[in-house]
């Protein structure tokens, strides 16, 4: 028999660890993971497993939650429940830019094209990394949104899925409204053997109605 599990768990990334250095990490507050922990703790999710499942908390009833300072994804939020992935939309004032062309060398994903009146980025493409931003020598480039991408329902075992990305960029505060509200969702459709990511498929594109319904 496999050996017990605990009813959820939060992983982080080394960029979101105090004391690390990571080039690719994009400042996440330490204050978050503890409020994302905080959350798990309150959701009731220990105690309604306690009641819904027979026998000892395995390793598919863990809740998991991942958190990432940049799109790498060191703590795998693509294969959690809940991933949140921390993310800078960029913008360009063209009266900065002076076409240097930077953003558009250095941009991992090549989303940044150049033009005759300075650098188009691709947004449908670009994964938020904030590269760019940080690279550009004159400023012209900022954060039009900076906060937290969010992925649900990803897993792993005998049908894995990759998780199930939200429209939009979220902050710190709304991050932790939707893992509460992930988890009442998943309380409330709860039944036997059910994962969070099957879950997530069979709600489809009405998964963020169903986490705004109370």
């Amino acid at each position: 028999m496999s050996a017990p599990s605990t009813p959820h768990e939060m992983t982080v990334c080394r960029g979101v660890q105090a004391q690390t250095n990571c080039r690719f990490a994009m400042p996440v507050p330490e204050s978050l993971a503890v409020q994302l922990e905080q959350c798990l703790a309150q959701s009731g999710w220990a105690q309604f497993l306690h009641g819904a499942v027979t026998g000892p908390v395995l390793h598919h009833h863990t809740f998991r939650v991942a958190l990432a300072a940049c799109p790498n994804g060191c703590s795998r939020p693509h294969v959690a429940d809940v991933g949140i992935i921390r993310a800078i939309t960029p913008e360009l004032d063209t009266s900065l830019c002076t076409r240097c062309g930077l953003c558009a060398r250095v941009c991992p994903d090549k989303v940044m094209t150049m033009h005759a009146h300075g650098p188009v980025c691709d947004h449908a493409r670009c994964m938020r990394c904030g590269i760019c931003v940080d690279k550009c020598p004159e400023r012209a480039l900022h954060a039009r949104e900076s906060g937290y991408r969010i992925v649900l329902g990803g897993k792993l075992g005998r049908h894995p899925r990759l998780a199930t990305e939200l429209p939009g960029v979220f902050d710190g505060e709304q991050a932790v409204a939707l893992v509460s509200g992930c988890v009442n969702l998943y309380m409330r459709h709860y039944r036997k053997g059910l994962r969070f990511g099957t879950l997530v498929e069979e709600l489809g594109d009405s998964v963020q109605d169903a986490l705004e319904r109370p």
